[in-house]
């Protein structure tokens, strides 16, 4: 069964930015999402988050919205909120309408089990605002995982961290991979462990189409 199925999807604010396409994503694959600046790939990954509507045609998942979990960028968050790590780990946040507690709270346990794993442990009653963005983007990602996702969607992790903290990443979504069988979308520009971590790449040209390489 496929994991992710589109049909004649456009994807867009006012007018399409990307389509139509007709595309099949097989689930416990890491896909590398790639293309110019600008060109739409923050759209499509928010199209499959359900953040926004798609312009025509359909897209459907094979699992339950519940079980996806999206790593924005730290741009998009109001970081002058007075928020410890601990904080953020037991919210959500929904781009546009802030933070958001989360329906079912997790558990302390859970939280330091999620920080360790992302090497954030440490951190965790500092104010969210005073991490440097790469730490910031780990702590996201550890909020990531609470809860046993299916899918992780990451927005760009790696434009705000250093080499250091890339490799951490992704060598954190592979173990997720590898070991869980969760499936992984990323934006990545130019990141050699993105690159050499993926299992294939979900293309997009500046003619605004879009391939899908055959995964391995």
């Amino acid at each position: 069964m496929m994991l992710l199925t589109t049909q004649n999807l456009e994807v867009g604010y006012d007018k399409t930015l990307l389509g139509p396409m007709d595309l099949d994503f097989e689930p416990g694959h890491f896909v590398l999402v790639e293309g110019p600046n600008g060109i739409g790939k923050s759209t499509l990954l928010h199209t499959f988050m359900g953040l926004l509507e798609p312009i025509r045609g359909s897209y459907e998942w094979s699992v339950p919205q519940s079980e996806l979990r999206f790593v924005p960028q730290t741009r998009t968050l109001d970081v002058l909120l007075p928020a410890t790590v601990n904080d953020v780990m037991g919210t959500g946040f929904q781009r546009g309408s802030g933070w958001q507690a989360l329906r079912s709270s997790p558990n302390k346990a859970d939280i330091k089990r999620a920080l360790e794993m992302v090497e954030m442990d440490r951190f965790r009653h500092h104010l969210f605002r005073e991490l440097s963005e790469g730490q910031k983007q780990l702590v996201l990602l550890g909020r990531a995982l609470l809860g046993d996702p299916s899918v992780l969607i990451l927005d760009e992790p790696s434009a705000s961290m250093d080499p250091e903290r890339e490799q951490l990443a992704v060598e954190i979504l592979v173990r997720q991979r590898n070991e869980f069988g969760r499936t992984i979308f990323m934006i990545a520009h130019g990141s050699q462990p993105a690159q050499a971590a993926s299992d294939c790449t979900l293309r997009i040209y500046r003619d605004r189409t879009v391939h899908l390489e055959k995964c391995s």
